[in-house]
């Protein structure tokens, strides 16, 4: 008996969840993180303040919630200002500094027109100010660093002046990952190549990232050995964050590894909130667009 290919797609019969559970906003898991964030949206700023406090040191979890509050200071800078008045410190200072990051990516993300390219130059030299007296007020702590690093690639500083900045950055917090993924943005504005090499050095995870942004440049950057071995370490990694197999379903998708691609469905569940899916204009539609074709490609080979 023939195959009902249309049958067999529906992801609902692979273990997937319903395209209606699928979404690209996710309310905040951590609970002290989400107190503080809704606190904030109220033009409060003691919950932040408590929120930052026990991030010193683990420096990948004080990106984590230096930028989640950061958002909410993109959004309303009431409680921010407050916070300054009351009682200025290194962990205001931090939020503030990426917040402004936040503000210049809204004001490009309006138009390309060149009012808007200038107001968000403007704004990120803003930031650069701030993370600076961030750094004077913590100069252990690598969070304004990378700020640093966004500001470099929004600015587009001369490679010399990016390296003092990354040795800065490195010196302090040598794996911060959000400064490796910043620092990829970064080389994808001044060399393809460099790019690729920075990626490789940096582990298989931003070594994907690099082949997405790099897909419209050069579409076979999914099918070099480079690429295939990346995706061979992170296959075999005990744990993987949901960035991680967003990229996996690109990769995989290339090389019509559909069923491997439908079990990093499975286990992202309804989460499109992330990379890849938040570059795309439509994060939700594109998340459902991939799972429904590996689904359907998947039933054509059983």
């Amino acid at each position: 008996m023939a195959l009902d290919p249309t049958r067999h797609a529906d992801p609902e019969r692979w273990g997937l969840v319903p395209d209606a559970y699928v979404r690209d906003v996710f309310p905040e898991e951590d609970p002290v993180l989400a107190r503080a964030v809704t606190a904030a949206s109220r033009g409060q700023w003691r919950q932040a303040a408590d929120a930052m406090k026990p991030t010193w040191g683990d420096w990948d979890d004080r990106a984590r919630v230096t930028l989640a509050l950061a958002r909410e200071g993109a959004r309303t800078d009431e409680w921010l200002n407050t916070w300054r008045d009351e009682q200025p410190d290194r962990d205001l200072a931090a939020v503030d500094a990426a917040a402004w990051v936040l503000v210049a990516k809204e004001i490009l993300g309006e138009s390309d027109e060149e009012d808007h390219v200038d107001g968000f130059h403007r704004v990120l030299r803003r930031a650069e100010r701030a993370a600076r007296h961030a750094i004077h007020l913590a100069p252990q702590d690598p969070t304004p660093w990378w700020t640093l690093v966004e500001v470099a690639g929004g600015l587009s500083f001369d490679q010399a002046r990016f390296a003092e900045i990354w040795h800065e950055l490195v010196s302090r917090a040598p794996r911060h990952r959000a400064a490796h993924e910043a620092a990829l943005e970064y080389w994808a504005g001044q060399s393809s190549d460099v790019m690729l090499d920075f990626a490789a050095n940096a582990g298989p995870s931003l070594v994907l990232r690099a082949a997405f942004l790099l897909e419209d440049e050069d579409p076979l950057i999914w099918r070099t050995e480079l690429v295939a071995d990346a995706v061979d370490q992170l296959l075999a990694a005990d744990e993987l964050s949901n960035d991680d197999r967003g990229h996996l379903v690109l990769a995989l998708y290339d090389h019509n590894r559909f069923a491997e691609v439908i079990e990093q469905f499975r286990a992202l569940g309804g989460r499109a909130d992330g990379a890849p899916w938040s570059r795309f204009e439509d994060p939700k539609g594109t998340f459902l667009e991939y799972r429904a074709n590996s689904c359907r490609k998947a039933a054509l080979k059983i």
